[in-house]
């Protein structure tokens, strides 16, 4: 009988074998992540360390091309110097290796070839961090975190005093607008510093890069998200910033750059004219030729053509193979029906895994934008809810669900054929039931109350992680990979501790409840030996009982699972608040595009304190164009729903109508055009997602109306070149092209535009801007233009100050 009782607990051993193999797989992922060495370690000690940096740059025939796209040349030779306190302005059209040069000052990467010498000595003496704590920037698309407004510019210097903080935000601009705010510089601007608007987000970005005090300052289109007013005052900042530094200045207005000491036209990665503005001007070549163009009013085109690597995320999974062999030692000891029966359990529990991924990411594409805005609803908490609580669930399910089901089952028929074969055995082990049945629920209610706590905490970990890597260049920038490192840390030991009182916890019931499962089997033992021995039942009797009734199965991951069924199907069952899967709601046969805003007032749901606008009356007539805001774009998208007040179009409430037809009929284009990491082909058709094949035809009508088509040409596989994660594979004014041609197919009856060309060059925004007014035609248009000659032709302008119209 005890090597029965042995083999029987080595049986139940091997249900752990599975969770083993998995343990294992990862580990090897990990473990890989953990021993590849960095080409440039930042971490290292190593390097010079000057006392005072002079900020003397040489290029040096330098040639790059990014890692990702080797055959392509990004830089083709170039060579030029900065003295000490020099402004150097790089002009070009986009991808012809502005931003490029930016980078390699930064050394994010470096050269193939050539060199690039700081002070006398190559950058890549320096100690990584060292150099790039010498260095501001201040980039297109400022990366602002998910923490207060100081916290943010306190990036730039940590030990800053509170008197450093306010002047560098008053030369930025910012402060005013950050003190009308509820809680000021306290404020938390959310992910992505989603609670302010592009102009806030850029002045502060700016006064992070001053409160720093760098040698070197580099200005990738600082100002280009401000206002005129806002621009001049922030333009005159840094010009003053700039003074007894070295200042690389990437600027769409020529007219910013024109007091630059040195001002260097690129093209295609090499330098076609180099001099300051004077001196180019008198040649009449190509920086005259943009000057005029511009007429020193209109912007070019600077932006980054950045291509960085491919960030995907890396996983595995577990074949059913590999299931039936992580439960081979089972085969030696299971009938072919327990075999076939924990198959079928298994794929139900990863059947049921994949539909919960599924259909919650379903529920999640279905909230409303202000569902996003919430702390506890970050990209990092949903990410790490849809990874790991959906295989959490199978702890409910699959194979424990199967154990769980067997023994329920294998109890209540077993106490029947326990009074069969003896009732006298069958009442002893039923005495002890109670007990056992307590100590495994206990477990589940403790594993289930230290997975609730666990999972908010894994939730905030995940935001801090997704939040790093995808701004993985501003904390390099920043040199905060140990701020966040730390604060990663500071949340998984919460867990940890957690963790390890829960082991204590765990391990004394689970101790307890062991501890009456021997001693159940020893009185068992001895009343069956004493009944044998009395003749009152056979041995083979006594056999049958124990088999029957003695032992319940384990509960391990029950509790974790019924706690992470609980977190999804709250999601799943969450009724958003705009409903964009809704199937109700009125379509009109033919919408004319006729807008009016009746007395709208709206806040922010997450800071409902501070009114954005203000009793908004204002009406566009169908085929008109218009000059609004950012929030006004909000409310016709219907992101948000007005406080008070209601939008109309043609005469019907907003609410009232369908909301998948009517996101049909709009064309937006934002001022932080997003691609998918998919073709450009792809990515311009899906602007009509009506269709479920446009013909090569228009897409590329729509990329010519765009100024697009022969760049697109130029690659080596055209229309099929993969754009990367958000576009990463080309360049700010390429993504905006695209995201023009992919407003442009759709044919829409209202045109958003949104900063549609403040990423273009002079050249490209001409032929662009030409594109978009053609495209405006008998359609009605909203327009927001920092460039107020952008705008100068639209029906109607409106000037908004403090959420009301002052003037239109």
């Amino acid at each position: 009988m005890t090597v029965v009782i042995g083999v029987f607990r080595i049986q139940r051993a091997t249900s752990f074998v599975q969770a083993l193999n998995r343990a294992r797989s990862a580990a090897y992922i990990i473990w890989k992540i953990i021993d590849e060495p960095s080409k440039i370690n930042n971490h290292s000690e190593i390097g010079l360390k000057k006392a005072d940096l002079i900020g003397n740059i040489d290029f040096s025939n330098v040639f790059f091309s990014y890692p990702s796209r080797p055959d392509i040349p990004i830089l083709n030779g170039i060579s030029f110097n900065v003295k000490h306190a020099q402004t150097i302005a790089l002009v070009g059209s986009s991808g012809s290796g502005k931003s490029t040069c930016i980078q390699l000052l930064q050394r994010f990467y470096d050269p193939y070839s050539g060199s690039i010498i700081i002070d006398g000595n190559q950058i890549n003496q320096y100690n990584l961090n060292w150099l790039r704590q010498q260095i501001g920037v201040v980039s297109q698309e400022p990366v602002l975190f998910h923490t207060t407004i100081r916290q943010n510019i306190l990036f730039g210097h940590d030990s800053a005093t509170d008197e450093e903080l306010h002047q560098a935000a008053k030369i930025a601009n910012a402060h005013n607008f950050i003190m009308t705010l509820p809680d000021k510089y306290e404020t938390q601007i959310g992910e992505r510093g989603a609670t302010l608007s592009g102009g806030q987000k850029q002045r502060i970005a700016i006064a992070r890069a001053l409160i720093r005090n760098p040698k070197i300052l580099l200005l990738d289109e600082a100002t280009s998200a401000l206002d005129n007013e806002s621009e001049k005052i922030v333009q005159e900042a840094l010009d003053r910033a700039a003074q007894n530094r070295t200042t690389f200045v990437i600027a769409h207005r020529l007219s910013t750059i024109r007091y630059a000491d040195k001002i260097i036209v690129m093209e295609k990665g090499k330098i076609v004219e180099e001099g300051d503005h004077e001196t180019l001007m008198k040649i009449k070549g190509v920086y005259c030729e943009l000057v005029e163009q511009q007429r020193l009013r209109q912007a070019e085109e600077d932006e980054d053509e950045e291509e960085e690597f491919e960030q995907k995320d890396r996983a595995t999974s577990m074949s059913f193979c590999d299931r039936v062999r992580s439960n081979s030692l089972d085969v030696l000891s299971k009938r072919a029906s327990t075999i076939i029966s924990s198959y079928l359990f298994a794929c139900s529990g990863e059947i049921l895994t994949k539909r919960l991924r599924s259909k919650a990411f379903r529920a999640i594409l279905r909230q409303e934008p202000a569902y996003f805005d919430q702390e506890n609803h970050s990209t990092g908490a949903l990410c790490t809810r849809l990874a790991i609580e959906a295989s959490a669930v199978q702890g409910a399910s699959g194979v424990h669900f199967g154990i769980i089901f067997q023994s329920l089952i294998s109890m209540i028929s077993g106490i029947i054929l326990g009074f069969v074969f003896s009732w006298q055995l069958t009442l002893l082990i039923m005495g002890f039931l109670p007990v056992l049945l307590f100590g495994s629920i206990s477990r589940i209610r403790l594993t289930a109350r230290f997975e609730s706590k666990d999972n908010k905490i894994l939730e905030n970990a995940g935001k801090v992680a997704v939040e790093t890597i995808q701004n993985i260049r501003t904390v390099m920038q920043l040199t905060k990979e140990d701020h966040f490192y730390n604060e990663y840390c500071q949340l998984i030991n919460i867990i940890y501790r957690s963790s390890l009182k829960r082991a204590h916890l765990s391990s004394i019931i689970f101790a307890l409840s062991n501890s009456i499962t021997f001693f159940t089997t020893a009185a068992f033992i001895a009343l069956g030996a004493f009944l044998v021995d009395q003749n009152t039942i056979t041995f083979q009797d006594m056999y049958m009982v124990f088999n029957s009734v003695a032992m319940l199965a384990q509960y391990a991951n029950y509790g974790k699972g019924i706690q992470a069924a609980e977190r999804i199907f709250e999601l799943l069952n969450r009724k958003p608040i705009i409903d964009n899967e809704s199937k109700d709601g009125a379509t009109i046969t033919n919408l004319s595009g006729q807008i009016d805003f009746d007395g709208i007032y709206f806040a922010y749901p997450n800071r409902s304190e501070s009114i954005i606008l203000r009793n908004l009356k204002l009406s566009i007539k169908s085929g008109r164009s218009g000059g609004g805001k950012s929030t006004i774009i909000q409310l016709m998208e219907r992101f948000y729903d007005p406080s008070f007040g209601s939008l109309l179009i043609d005469s019907k409430d907003l609410r009232s109508l369908n909301l998948q037809w009517y996101r049909s009929q709009i064309g937006i284009v934002s001022q932080e055009s997003i691609l998918f990491d998919m073709s450009i082909r792809e990515n311009i058709a899906y602007g009509d997602n009506s269709r479920t094949d446009i013909p090569l035809d228009e897409i590329i009508q729509a990329a010519k109306n765009a100024n697009i088509h022969h760049f697109i040409q130029s690659l080596p596989h055209g229309y099929e070149t993969n754009c990367g994660t958000k576009g990463t594979q080309l360049s700010g004014g390429q993504k905006q092209r695209i995201a023009i041609a992919r407003a442009l197919i759709r044919n829409p009856k209202i045109l958003l535009l949104d900063e549609a060309t403040s990423a273009l060059d002079s050249q490209s925004e001409k032929m662009v801007q030409e594109a978009l007014d053609y495209a405006q035609q008998n359609r009605t248009s909203i327009t927001i233009a920092h460039r107020l000659s952008t705008i100068q032709n639209a029906d109607m302008i409106c000037v908004i100050h403090n959420g009301s119209i002052v003037e239109s």
